[in-house]
């Protein structure tokens, strides 16, 4: 069994571990009632995101400096899985908001520049597909660094812009034990599950990066 395979096994396990402390054992909150529970995944959704955009910015460092593909590779496969989960963030942000404000969207400071952040990494890879195989790599990896400084301005969104409706940063610690615990177990599965759609899909880039090659070596024969 290799390291990948392990590391689904895992991913799977802390899935189904996740759901039961979430829907089973994590205690109903008792004003939203069971509204509530997309908390568990909308929030383990957005420190996931923060890992994925970290990771893209930090081998878009490595990649400026050092120039090597592997590096390239795992900043886009990176910043795909980022734009997944940033997704289900925007989508159970709004679904949330419209049980505890009565609207799905308000522009409250959160969820907008959790959008702004979404729509620079949709450019990212629009940049990509708009440039030249050799330029591309390096005008992307500047805007995935660009990019990561959205990231300190969505967490502290709430602190900047006092007086909007968005939880604060803190809310976990007024959570009752058993939420803390459900939370944390969901913020893990996600994570695991970051790692293991990232290491497929670094692989992925890199059969495609040799298929190129050795089509383009064939050309050259011919």
């Amino acid at each position: 069994m290799t390291r990948v395979q392990l590391i689904g096994i895992l991913a799977t396990l802390c899935l189904f571990m996740a759901l039961y402390f979430v829907f089973s054992y994590a205690k109903v909150e008792a004003t939203m009632l069971e509204v509530q529970k997309i908390f568990y995944f909308h929030v383990s959704s957005a420190f996931t995101v923060f890992i994925a955009f970290g990771v893209t910015c930090l081998f878009s460092i490595l990649y400026l400096i050092k120039r090597k593909d592997r590096y390239d590779m795992i900043a886009v496969a990176s910043a795909e899985l980022g734009i997944v989960f940033c997704t289900i963030v925007l989508l159970t942000g709004p679904i949330w908001a419209r049980y505890a404000w009565n609207t799905w969207w308000n522009w409250e400071a959160r969820l907008t520049s959790t959008l702004i952040l979404w729509l620079m990494y949709i450019a990212y890879f629009i940049l990509r597909s708009a440039l030249a195989e050799e330029t591309k790599r390096v005008y992307s990896a500047v805007l995935g660094i660009i990019a990561y400084l959205n990231v300190p301005i969505v967490y502290f969104s709430v602190e900047i812009w006092q007086g909007n409706l968005h939880p604060s940063t803190d809310t976990k610690m007024n959570l009752h034990p058993t939420m803390v615990k459900a939370w944390m177990i969901s913020w893990l599965a996600l994570s695991v599950l970051y790692v293991f759609l990232l290491v497929l899909r670094y692989q992925t880039e890199r059969l495609k990066s040799q298929l190129e090659t050795i089509q383009y070596q064939q050309m050259e024969k011919t």
